[in-house]
């Protein structure tokens, strides 16, 4: 029998199970993580960021993109076994397993997660800036939302197929370029913040 202590746990049925959960986690993983690379490999090459900062848009940018595979998963469209299994019972319904799902998500969004708070404690350390203070997360706010838009604009693109021929190519040009803008302007603000901190 599956057992589910509390919302935030899930203990698979069996050992099968279990597995099958790692297996497809690591499946999501690599579709976000990939799927981000080839947003970023498309953008203008001109654009001021430093690699620690496409890095950590990379990960922001995965991120969102699993949260709109969970969600579809947790709403997928309805199949022929689903249909019927409302007909036919003993072939069951065909829909997902939404403990399940949960899991996979959870475990996803973790490592992303641990990975863009590495990565940016990392890059702080390296310039002698304190990672919890408001300027950072100024910093790491303005990545997050570049992010976002990225994902809004190239989740309508088919990148592999159709990019070169899309009109949101142009588009997502422009936003990367104004959105990397503020994030210069959040980094210089960062550094100068500390300075003169530091000069005090």
């Amino acid at each position: 029998m599956q057992q589910q202590y509390s919302s935030d746990l899930y203990i698979p049925q069996d050992e099968r199970r279990l597995r099958a959960i790692q297996r497809r986690g690591e499946s999501v993983d690599r579709t976000v993580r990939d799927w981000s690379a080839t947003v970023l490999e498309v953008l203008p090459k001109a654009i001021p960021l430093v690699k620690e900062e496409l890095a950590i848009i990379s990960l922001f940018l995965a991120q969102q993109r699993r949260l709109n595979l969970e969600l579809d998963a947790r709403n997928p469209e309805s199949t022929l076994r689903e249909r019927l299994g409302k007909l036919l019972p003993f072939l069951g319904d065909g829909s997902p397993d939404l403990d399940a799902v949960r899991a996979v998500h959870r475990i996803v969004s973790t490592r992303l997660e641990s990975d863009i708070d590495r990565t940016c404690a990392q890059f702080c350390e390296a310039q002698g800036i304190p990672a919890v203070s408001d300027p950072v997360i100024d910093w790491r706010v303005a990545m997050r939302f570049m992010a976002q838009g990225l994902h809004r604009i190239a989740s309508q693109i088919d990148l592999k197929k159709d990019y070169a021929t899309s009109s949101k190519r142009f588009e997502l040009a422009l936003f990367a370029r104004e959105a990397a803008a503020d994030i210069l302007q959040r980094r210089r603000s960062m550094f100068s913040a500390f300075q003169k901190t530091e000069a005090l």
